[in-house]
């Protein structure tokens, strides 16, 4: 009398097969994992050592003011929403192509956010001295009041000297002959001293509820702002 039936050593074999094809899935998914990490690793030491990358250099070509809205409250304190668009010069001195894609940045004053900088996706080509990026500045409910009595109560070095603050990443990709070789992620930490009584405005048009195309230029090399940045790079 048989005391196992027939089909056991079909069924032992089968799990075998099973155990066999597990361990193979395991050792090809390891030895992919292996290979992607010495790329990655590789187009490191390629972009660090033989590139040999530089920080690309951003610097402010227009400030336009498109529109504003002023607010009193009962305690007279007077608060400003406005929308600007901010152009930026950018230059490369890099071999190789850098690509942003779109990200939001925040500005801080007095350690409160009081505003956003939206940044579309652009594309610096190697060794590139003039694209221009035209950025998009959102300021809501902006404490004008507090601004100007701070900037006053400040000693003569750094009248009129309004101190803001940038924070924000963007995820960057480095081109080679048309081809994304690697993606970084790049966080931004900016203090921005801005002059305000080196500001000249033209081109006004005086609205009943506000101005309009409204802009300011800046000169190359002017100390309207000062900015002093600090990167972080992320792979």
């Amino acid at each position: 009398m048989d005391l196992f039936p027939k089909h056991s050593d079909g069924f032992c074999c089968q799990e075998l097969f099973s155990a066999y094809s597990f361990r193979k899935c395991c050792f090809f998914l390891l030895i992919f994992l292996l290979i992607t990490i010495i790329f990655v690793v590789l187009a490191t030491l390629f972009v660090i050592f033989i590139m040999k990358p530089q920080k690309p250099v951003f610097s402010i070509q227009a400030l336009n003011l498109n529109s504003y809205m002023l607010d009193a409250n009962s305690s007279q304190t007077l608060f400003v929403s406005s929308v600007f668009t901010l152009t930026l010069n950018a230059q490369n001195q890099n071999k190789v192509g850098i690509g942003y894609s779109s990200s939001n940045f925040h500005v801080y004053y007095d350690g409160f956010p009081v505003g956003l900088i939206r940044i579309p996706r652009f594309f610096q080509p190697a060794h590139s001295n003039n694209v221009s990026v035209e950025t998009r500045v959102l300021l809501r409910c902006v404490n004008l009041s507090k601004i100007t009595s701070a900037v006053s109560l400040q000693d003569k070095s750094r009248e009129n000297i309004a101190q803001m603050k940038i924070l924000g990443d963007v995820r960057a990709h480095l081109w080679v002959f048309h081809t994304s070789l690697l993606e970084i992620k790049v966080g931004v930490d900016c203090d921005i001293n801005i002059d305000l009584s080196k500001i000249s405005f033209t081109n006004e048009i005086f609205i009943s509820k506000g101005i309009k195309n409204h802009l300011a230029s800046f000169l190359k090399n002017s100390n309207i702002m000062s900015m002093n940045c600090a990167l972080a790079f992320y792979i």
